[in-house]
């Protein structure tokens, strides 16, 4: 019987490597599972744009509070008035600082508002606003939508005529009699749609005016406050021309009270022009024809007749624009407007201008010219250190503001041929203006 050999068996007992290559396996093993559990975390991703952009710029920046001190120090030297109403919208704390009142004072001291547009009496209309390009004509429609240029707000509003306008208020007259000749006068706000009825003129002051004859009347006038007048004062001036006397009838809002003033100052021949300038605290009146102006110092309640420079009239004509201005560096100018170019005459100013210097011109203006367009230039009055000026043609009326500070030329408006004549109204935007009355 053949025998068969059967397959060697494994050994069941687990066979142990050298010590050697046992420690070897241990640190390989152990070394790998690191490696392991780091492979099965998840790939870190790419930080974003405004990631890497705030770890450039490192912490964020902690904001910083000054006092309103500070603040009000850099809203004082803003160039525009729309810079401070910007300014109050960026917060409520802004705007807590610039609606103070006292802070508004400062303001108004420092920064001369701009002309917002001109305000007529003819039509219903009265308020014709700046439009653009003009800077303030965001501020003038602002104006044109919150007041009342239609003076509704006064007993009978339609009675009355618009007369002269200055810091915000507009003063408003209307004929007493035809015999008198003399007018009852209101002082107006038109923003904030108040007013105040200026009594009438005594009855002895009146009778001192009547006994003469062939009087005139020169555009009544709102004048600045005294230096010793309460702030928010006003004082209405009515100037009567005679044949050998001038009259001034002052009223003043401290008292409510009015008075009168009599020269008898040689007037010059000559025609008085209707239109009032101011500078240096007086009052001016160009006369026509001739080379001189009629001037009330309204501190001193004195009437004087100064000079004015050669070429303010024109021999050959007798017809050149003039208006009495203030200038920047404190001399009294006068601009002398000629052929479309306006020439800016000055001197130093002296009490009642004895004494002074003779006139220098100083600057030449350029008005605006289109091709093919003669523009006759008329004054249509004076605001602060701007003079507004229309100039009319067979095409349409053009409306520009002179600063004379700075002689920069602003367009204001464009109207029609012959639709307005006006005067022009500055006052601060509505944010930044308190009550005038």
């Amino acid at each position: 019987m053949a025998s068969t050999s059967s397959a060697p068996r494994r050994s069941s007992r687990v066979r142990r490597l050298p010590p050697r290559l046992a420690d070897s396996a241990i640190e390989a093993s152990t070394s790998a599972r690191p490696r392991a559990a780091r492979a099965r975390r998840p790939l870190p991703q790419p930080a974003s744009t405004s990631a890497r952009r705030r770890a450039a710029r490192g912490p964020a920046a902690q904001p910083v509070f000054l006092p309103d001190e500070i603040w009000e120090y850099i809203f004082l030297r803003l160039d525009a008035a729309v810079d401070l109403v910007r300014a109050s919208a960026a917060c409520s704390s802004f705007r807590r600082i610039v609606s103070e009142p006292q802070f508004l004072r400062r303001f108004r001291s420092l920064l001369s508002p701009g002309i917002l547009g001109l305000i007529t009496s003819s039509g219903y209309r009265r308020f014709f606003p700046a439009g653009p390009p003009h800077r303030t004509a965001p501020e003038a429609r602002a104006l044109g939508q919150a007041a009342d240029f239609v003076f509704s707000f006064v007993p009978n509003p339609f009675s009355w005529h618009f007369r002269h306008a200055r810091d915000g208020r507009v003063l408003l007259s209307r004929l007493i009699s035809m015999e008198i000749r003399l007018e009852d006068f209101v002082v107006c706000d038109p923003l904030y749609r108040r007013y105040v009825m200026i009594p009438r003129i005594p009855d002895d002051l009146i009778a001192a005016s009547t006994q003469y004859t062939m009087s005139r009347h020169l555009l009544p006038v709102l004048a600045p406050a005294g230096e010793n007048d309460e702030e928010g004062s006003f004082r209405v001036i009515c100037t009567v021309l005679f044949e050998d006397k001038v009259m001034a009838f002052v009223f003043s809002s401290c008292n409510q009270t009015w008075r009168g003033i009599t020269s008898t100052i040689s007037l010059p021949d000559g025609v008085i022009e209707y239109m009032t300038y101011y500078a240096h605290g007086c009052l001016y009146w160009i006369v026509g024809l001739t080379l001189n102006s009629l001037m009330l110092d309204i501190s001193e309640m004195k009437f004087s007749i100064i000079d004015l420079p050669p070429h303010s009239f024109d021999s050959t004509s007798g017809i050149v624009e003039c208006a009495i201005v203030e200038t920047a560096d404190g001399r009294l100018g006068c601009l002398t407007i000629v052929d479309g170019t306006a020439d800016l005459y000055c001197k130093n100013w002296q009490s009642n201008c004895v004494g002074g210097q003779e006139w220098l011109h100083d600057k030449r203006i350029s008005l605006p010219k289109d091709s093919g367009i003669t523009y006759n230039w008329e004054v249509e009055g004076t605001a602060g250190h701007y003079l507004a000026l229309v100039g009319e043609s067979s095409r349409n009326s053009e409306h520009i503001v002179v600063d004379i500070k700075t002689f920069l030329v602003e367009n204001l408006c464009i109207s029609s041929n012959g639709a307005i004549f006006g005067f022009p109204y500055a006052r601060f935007p509505p944010p930044l203006e308190l009550p005038s009355i």
